[in-house]
C-alpha cells in the first residue's frame, strides 16, 4: 500500500515536472536564427475566440527584440481590457497569472503561445468573426509602440503559433515577480 502510494506520488511529480518544462519552453525566449533587425517587431499574431461567447479570448504572437532589449508593458486592442498572462504549475495545479511586463533580451524572441504566456482579451466586440483581423498596439516601457494585425481564429481553431522545440527556459526572456491579485483573482 505504501509502495503503491509512493509510486503514484512519483508519477504525479514526474507529470507535473514535464508540464512545467513544457510551459517554460512555450514562454521561453529563444535566439533568432537570422541577424536581428534594428527595431522590435511582432509576427504570427492571432486571437482565438472564446468557446463561450462573452468569455475572454486569447492572443498569441512572437515578439522579436531586435538589436536592443525591450520590455513589453501592455497591449492595446478593441477589447475593453487586455492583459499579459502566463501559465505556471504550483503544487501540481495549473495557474494563470497576470504579468506587469515581459522583458526580452536583444536578439531574442518571446513566444506567446497556447499553454504559456498569452494575452487575455476581455469583452471583445460580439461582431468579431473568424477570418477577421484585430488591430493590436504593443506598448513598451520606453514609451515606444508598434502595431500589428492579429488574425481572428475560431475557438478550438489553429492559432498562428506552433509549439517551440526547446524544453528549457533560456535567460533571454524574463518575467517580473508575481504580483498579488486583488480578491484572490487568478
Amino acid at each position: 500500500m505504501v509502495r503503491a502510494t509512493a509510486l503514484r506520488l512519483i508519477g504525479w511529480l514526474a507529470c507535473a515536472g514535464a508540464i512545467a518544462l513544457l510551459v517554460a519552453a512555450m514562454v521561453a525566449g529563444t535566439r533568432t536564427d537570422a541577424a536581428p533587425t534594428k527595431a522590435a517587431h511582432v509576427t504570427n499574431a492571432s486571437v482565438r475566440l472564446p468557446v463561450v461567447p462573452g468569455r475572454p479570448a486569447a492572443g498569441y504572437f512572437v515578439l522579436s527584440a531586435g538589436t536592443t532589449p525591450v520590455e513589453l508593458v501592455r497591449v492595446n486592442s478593441p477589447a475593453k481590457r487586455t492583459e499579459l498572462h502566463a501559465m505556471s504549475m504550483t503544487g501540481g495545479v495549473m495557474r494563470m497569472d497576470a504579468l506587469p511586463s515581459v522583458r526580452v533580451a536583444a536578439g531574442h524572441v518571446a513566444r506567446f503561445a497556447p499553454g504559456g504566456a498569452h494575452l487575455m482579451l476581455f469583452d471583445l466586440p460580439a461582431s468579431l468573426r473568424p477570418g477577421a483581423t484585430l488591430p493590436l498596439t504593443f506598448v513598451f516601457a520606453d514609451g515606444s509602440a508598434l502595431r500589428a494585425a492579429a488574425t481572428v481564429v475560431a475557438a478550438g481553431g489553429d492559432a498562428a503559433m506552433s509549439m517551440p522545440a526547446a524544453m528549457s527556459m533560456p535567460p533571454a526572456m524574463s518575467m517580473p515577480p508575481k504580483i498579488p491579485m486583488p480578491n484572490g483573482a487568478h
